[in-house]
């Protein structure tokens, strides 16, 4: 039986993390964002509380999109070489470069849900912003097809997700968040990594209890 209530917060807390990490935020999304810090769905976990501490500091320090675009782009590449590169082929691949066989593995994976990267061949599919999506997305189609009143499909999208998690987002990006908490200049982007690793945590725990993997 899915939790339900579970599967739509996990849906909410993937999209925004998804969000921030492949683009910080503006003006409108960074004002939002602090409106509804409070109400952040993914807790219980030692990285959601510790990167909730992190982004009430960086609310209350003022922090601005401009000192927040400036520590995204130094931490990702963005305008120079990357602090803490956001592709899982760097980390994962004997020669740490992009575009190996794990970035086709994840172009695969994507297909699965009919998703594909905003600029396949010109820029890796295997960022984490698109990897967090696609565990968002996975939980937004199981949410749809309960809604339509097809369990089995539900499921089948929970399990693709499980699995997706289990083969690439949570081998490497535990690592790779946790190197960012260190390096990055802002609360923001700090607290960014930690609300990530929870949200890690919370999925984990969620794939454990309800998703056998399809090649079982």
């Amino acid at each position: 039986m899915l939790d339900l209530a579970l599967l739509d917060m996990l849906a909410a807390g993937f999209t925004v993390l998804a969000r921030f990490h492949q683009d910080p935020p503006d003006e409108v999304s960074l004002a939002r964002f602090w409106e509804l810090l409070d109400e952040w769905p993914l807790t219980g976990t030692p990285g959601a509380e510790e990167g909730l501490r992190r982004m009430r500091e960086a609310r209350t320090a003022g922090e601005d999109p401009a000192a927040i675009r400036s520590d995204h782009a130094w931490l990702y590449g963005t305008l120079a070489t990357a602090r803490v590169a956001p592709y899982e082929s760097v980390h994962r691949g004997q020669e740490g470069l992009v575009f190996d066989e794990h970035t086709l593995q994840v172009r695969q994976a994507y297909r699965t849900l009919s998703l594909r990267a905003p600029q396949p061949n010109r820029e890796p599919d295997d960022h984490i912003g698109l990897e967090l999506d696609f565990i968002a997305q996975s939980c937004v189609r199981a949410l749809e097809a309960q809604d339509q009143g097809s369990t089995s499909d539900a499921e089948r999208y929970v399990r693709l997700g499980a699995d997706f998690f289990r083969d690439h987002l949570g081998v490497w990006a535990p690592q790779m968040l946790t190197r960012v908490a260190l390096e990055a200049r802002t609360g923001f982007m700090s607290g960014l990594a930690h609300l990530s690793l929870g949200a890690l945590e919370s999925y984990a725990r969620f794939a454990a209890l309800t998703a056998p993997s399809e090649r079982e």
